[in-house]
């Protein structure tokens, strides 16, 4: 899936396991602990994987989705298989569709084949969540941590786009004002400010959340907003440039930190594919 996206999903997965047990598979009943599991060795780390017990009794895995993959349920498949030898539990599997676009013919929920008819079979079951028929009124009342998910929620169709994200905006800034500290509001705003570019360009996103009460009445909010997205910006281009580049030095780390201007960060984001070495990609204008 696209990397600002999944990069604020599993950030809201590490920051409220217990919800995103409640909203998409059900409430836990047992201490949920946060699995930080590297699959590197044969293929990419899982999205988020919850493991739920002590000692273990199951791991629920979620792969947030963004855009129409027709192997996805084959790499859920490959994830499933690591995460049941690494613990020995039973491994429930959640897709999470992010938008419509994201939905795929082939995710239809089973992986089923026989190579050699009665001698064996693959007989794989997963879910698939469409997050965009979840309403955002949900997720507006739900738990804290999953609040930017409303911007990706249902709203109501009677109500132009714009206008109702306006709306659910306006609620999630009246709750970050009532229930959270600086530090909580920046990483919440910024998400749901990322999210809500998965429904909208950039710029339209950027209106909704200007034309917000509240953020109409100062700067603190789109000061904040603006702060996160500098730092994800900084923290993803790390994460893509060091696999290209290998391990960034201090002196890499602290040129990228100097860079305050968003839409410079932007820019050499997009020229990591292109660029030839650290030094050649910072050099970006």
């Amino acid at each position: 899936m696209s990397k600002p996206f999944d990069a604020t999903l599993k950030d809201l997965g590490r920051e409220s396991p217990h919800g995103f047990l409640t909203a998409f598979d059900q409430p836990p009943s047992a201490p949920v602990t946060l699995l930080n599991v590297d699959l590197s060795t044969v293929t990419t780390a899982a999205d988020l994987v919850i493991g739920v017990g002590d000692p273990l009794q199951e791991v629920i895995h979620f792969d947030f989705q963004a855009s129409a993959a027709a192997w996805k349920h084959a790499d859920t498949l490959v994830y499933n298989s690591l995460l049941y030898r690494a613990y020995h539990v039973p491994i429930h599997s959640i897709i999470l569709l992010l938008r419509p676009q994201a939905a795929h013919a082939n995710l239809n929920g089973v992986v089923s084949y026989s190579a050699r008819p009665l001698r064996g079979r693959m007989n794989f079951g997963y879910e698939t969540i469409p997050l965009w028929e979840r309403p955002a009124e949900a997720f507006l009342a739900g738990e804290l941590g999953l609040l930017p998910l409303a911007m990706l929620g249902r709203l109501p169709e009677e109500i132009p786009l714009e206008e109702a994200l306006a709306g659910v905006a306006q609620r999630v800034i009246e709750r970050l004002d009532r229930e959270t500290a600086t530090e909580q509001t920046r990483k919440l705003l910024t998400a749901a400010f990322v999210l809500t570019g998965m429904r909208v360009p950039r710029d339209i996103a950027r209106e909704v959340f200007r034309g917000v009460r509240g953020m109409r009445e100062s700067d603190t909010y789109l000061a904040i907003m603006d702060e996160g997205r500098e730092e994800q910006s900084k923290r993803l281009i790390l994460d893509l440039a060091q696999i290209r580049f290998g391990a960034a030095e201090e002196p890499v780390i602290t040129r990228l930190n100097a860079i305050s201007d968003i839409a410079r960060l932007e820019r050499v984001h997009h020229r990591i594919l292109d660029a030839s070495s650290w030094q050649d990609l910072l050099d970006t204008p």
